[in-house]
C-alpha cells in the first residue's frame, strides 16, 4: 500500500520527471558517448584483461556504471511514453522533446492553454507511476 504524496513531493518528483524528459536526447547522446568509451578502455579478445592497470580498471567500473544508470532513465522514459496515448506522446514531444512554449504547445496541439495545464496533470500523474521507485 502506498502511501499519498504530500504537494510538495509530488511536486519536486513531476520537476524531477520534466528535468528527465527535457533531457532525453542528452541521455542518449551520453549512451551512445560512454559505450564508445567503454568500447575503447575495454581490451579487445587478443588482449588480456590482466595487462590493464588498476587505473583502467576503476574507470571501466565507472563508465559502466554511469551507462546503467543513463540506460535505465533512457529505457524508462521510452517505456512510459509508449503507454501514453496519442495526444499525450505529442504533448511530450512538442513540449519536452522540442521545448515548444506552453503556448506554441498548445496552439499546435490544438488546446486551450487550460486544457492543456489539465493535459499536462494527467500525463504527469500517469509518467509518476510509470517511473515508481526511479524518482524516489
Amino acid at each position: 500500500m502506498q502511501m499519498e504524496l504530500t504537494k510538495k513531493e509530488k511536486k519536486d518528483k513531476i520537476k524531477l520527471i520534466e528535468y528527465y524528459l527535457k533531457n532525453y536526447t542528452t541521455f542518449k547522446v551520453a549512451n551512445d558517448n560512454l559505450q564508445r568509451q567503454l568500447q575503447y578502455l575495454t581490451p579487445d579478445e587478443n588482449q588480456s584483461h590482466l595487462s590493464m592497470n588498476s587505473d583502467e580498471k576503476e574507470k571501466i567500473i565507472i563508465i559502466r556504471k554511469k551507462l546503467n544508470e543513463t540506460l535505465l532513465i533512457e529505457n524508462s522514459i521510452e517505456n512510459a511514453i509508449s503507454n501514453l496515448d496519442m495526444i499525450e506522446q505529442k504533448f511530450i514531444n512538442l513540449r519536452y522533446f522540442r521545448n515548444y512554449s506552453i503556448e506554441k504547445t498548445a496552439q499546435t496541439i490544438g488546446y486551450s492553454k487550460a486544457s492543456l495545464y489539465v493535459l499536462r496533470s494527467r500525463i504527469m500523474d500517469k509518467l509518476l507511476i510509470s517511473f515508481g521507485i526511479m524518482i524516489k
